[in-house]
């Protein structure tokens, strides 16, 4: 973890310069000084990082130069908030000369301990043993067949691959074990988070969410992460879980707080805390943390447990990420906008009626997730966040969309808009905002629906569309999206809505890969449209179509190629009679929700090689008796698929009444 610390930390610093110049222009020579002499120690790490040698070397020095490098940064992050507060040339001239005294220090600290890698590095002359005979070749391989790097099972493989992979993925790996095991990591989320704490290697041109979800792709790739059928909820392979733990507790990546008396380092940056607020530490005032998460605490927090939490607003001025999703804290202290180093703020459903004014100062923030909460409206001072990238928005109770301020225009990083009520002209100014990437419409009308088209159809870039109709389930009727030609490099989309029938603009879609059509009751079937989308791998036609009946022509040989996710809800739907043999070639997951009418599954669903997983749920009382694997007449169609789960009619209504059900999750 040495390289990563390093890289990471030249890359920040170059970022706080350009950020921070003015406020850093007394530094300036120490700032490159630092960035100079960390780039010569990177360069020590040039041995082949698959190598025991590299991994030795590595294991040395950390524990030394993470120190100097953290409170080199804690100096300089300090400094900022000092000469922020501070008035007068008087002040301002004592701050500099003060952190110049402490970063010499550090800095004489830091070239000390360069020159005693390099006398090191020369004394062990290490070599680079590159395993490219036919013997090591074979070697390895028997060893991969053998331990399975790419699921571990034994510490000896484990141990090889985690120092095998660049730092950048292995940081990205550690990141990810902060999640409580068996923990469902959303993949935007993790994303989210990757950038905000500067875990990513930044490229000229290139979109550090991009680049960061690279790396998942790769892990995923490698099988040390594992995606859920979406491919949007991440899990660490339970493999690594242990190991993981052990290597963040090892290099002090990140402590956590599973009971009360556990007992945290001082030195500790990251701290998560598990299961119930009375595992806050007692001494979480005195932490230098810079991220904090907080994980299971459901209900709402005591006064007492509340007075634990109150150190995280209170002097926690090193904070960049403050992960509080499902805590339930009611209010904000006004205090939360004296974290200026704040970059990542999550908040979903912490039941909030409003935000503190003090949040708009949080210049550096780069994410706000507000989803699922009470908030109406957002005031003008969340124009002031001029570097805001993602900000996520959805009202808790009823339908409706959070009101943005004239002026929203001028957030020109934001790339995540989601939640978001688009009259009062607001409609008309998203057309100013042509980097977005992801759009979310809720309470789309008639009188805003031209405008939204027209502004959308400027975005170019845009990935995930979705737009809600107006009007309280289930009777919400979307107005007519025409005339519209949707972006090039669109990728999901979502309608929620009644529509008369399936936009002209459809069959234009190349790109879409994930598609959701909820209570748009259309009158004819979707399919005999969508089958055609060449890139269509996830959908859900959640109440899309009222049919009694789906035939063979729901998807004929040569249809959705692609598809792997296919959910279906129907309160309507009786009968699914017949697949073509061919169909559906790479479907995987199969979800029947809400049919509380199927009486029979299709004919050749036996014949989905591909299938991994059916859910049926509810399943009808009737249907349950045909497919059971004892004597059941349709238990042919589904005796081969690996995962199938099920609830039927029945079960639903005990649970309803309050009674407790088994076989709920079993194999038909």
């Amino acid at each position: 973890m040495s390289e990563a610390i390093v890289k990471f930390s030249i890359q920040r610093l170059k970022s706080l310069v350009l950020q921070e110049s003015l406020i850093l222009s007394g530094l300036e020579d120490q700032t490159q000084s630092f960035i100079t002499i960390l780039d010569e120690i990177g360069g020590l790490y040039s041995i082949d990082p698959g190598t025991q040698e590299h991994y030795k070397f590595e294991s040395r020095w950390f524990c030394r130069l993470k120190n100097i490098i953290q409170n080199m940064e804690d100096c300089i992050d300090e400094f900022v908030i000092q000469m922020k507060n501070q008035s007068g040339s008087d002040h301002q001239t004592s701050l500099i000369n003060l952190c110049r005294n402490e970063l010499e220090k550090l800095k004489e600290s830091l070239v000390e301990l360069m020159n005693r890698m390099y006398e090191h590095k020369k004394e062990k002359e290490v070599k680079v043993d590159y395993p490219d005979t036919k013997e090591s070749s074979s070697s390895q391989a028997d060893e991969a067949e053998t331990d399975e790097i790419h699921t571990p099972t034994s510490p000896t493989p484990i141990k090889y691959y985690h120092i095998s992979i660049p730092f950048y993925l292995r940081s990205c790996l550690m990141y990810c074990a902060i999640f409580p095991e068996k923990y469902g990591i959303a993949k935007g989320r993790l994303i989210r988070l990757l950038v905000a704490e500067g875990l990513i290697q930044e490229k000229p041109g290139e979109i550090p969410e991009d680049i960061a979800d690279e790396y998942i792709k790769t892990l995923v790739g490698f099988g040390v992460l594992v995606a859920d059928g979406s491919s949007t909820t991440l899990k660490v392979n339970e493999g690594l879980q242990e190991f993981l733990h052990g290597m963040m507790e090892q290099e002090d990546f990140i402590a956590s707080c599973t009971s009360s008396d556990t007992n945290i380092s001082p030195t500790t940056r990251r701290l998560s805390i598990h299961s119930d607020a009375k595992n806050i530490p007692t001494n979480l005032s005195s932490l230098p943390i810079q991220s904090l998460f907080l994980f299971g605490i459901g209900g709402s927090l005591s006064d007492t447990e509340f007075d634990c939490l109150r150190p995280v607003f209170h002097g926690k001025k090193f904070l960049r990420v403050l992960d509080l999703e499902r805590v339930n804290i009611k209010t904000l202290p006004d205090e939360v906008g004296d974290l200026i180093h704040l970059r990542y703020l999550n908040l979903w459903n912490a039941n909030l009626n409003e935000l503190p004014e003090s949040i708009f100062n949080l210049l550096n923030l780069q994410s706000l997730d507000v989803r699922f909460n009470n908030l109406k409206a957002l005031s003008s001072g969340v124009l002031k966040l001029t570097k805001l990238r993602h900000l996520q928005m959805l009202k808790h109770s009823g339908v409706a969309g959070v009101r943005l301020p004239a002026g929203i225009g001028s957030l020109k990083d934001l790339q995540t808009l989601t939640g978001i009520y688009a009259g009062g002209g607001i409609a008309l100014e998203l057309g100013q905002l042509t980097q977005l990437r992801e759009l979310g419409i809720m309470d789309l009308t008639e009188d805003d629906v031209n405008d939204v088209c027209v502004s959308v159809m400027k975005m170019e870039g845009l990935i995930s569309l979705a737009l809600e109709a107006k009007s309280s389930y289930p009777e919400k009727a979307l107005p007519s999206i025409e005339p519209f030609s949707p972006p090039p490099l669109l990728q999901k989309l979502r309608l929620e809505g009644t529509l008369p029938k399936l936009p002209d603009w459809f069959p234009l879609m190349e790109n879409l890969n994930e598609l959701r059509l909820g209570f748009t009751h259309l009158a004819e079937d979707p399919a005999l449209v969508l089958q055609f989308l060449p890139n269509l791998k996830h959908l859900t036609l959640w109440h899309a179509h009222d049919a009694k009946t789906i035939g063979k022509e729901f998807c004929r040989v040569g249809g959705f190629l692609k598809l792997e996710v296919l959910v279906i809800a129907s309160r309507v739907l009786e009968e699914w009679t017949e697949l073509e043999e061919g169909a559906f070639p790479s479907l995987k997951y199969l979800h029947v929700r809400n049919c509380l009418k199927l009486r029979m599954l299709p004919e050749g669903l036996q014949h989905l090689t591909t299938l991994q997983e059916l859910k049926l749920l509810p399943l009808h009382d009737d249907l349950e008796v045909r497919l059971k694997p004892d004597g059941g007449e349709e238990n042919y169609k589904i005796k081969n698929i690996p995962s199938i789960s099920y609830m039927t009619n029945s079960m639903v209504q005990q649970i309803a009444r309050g009674h407790a059900v088994e076989g709920g999750t079993e194999r038909v």
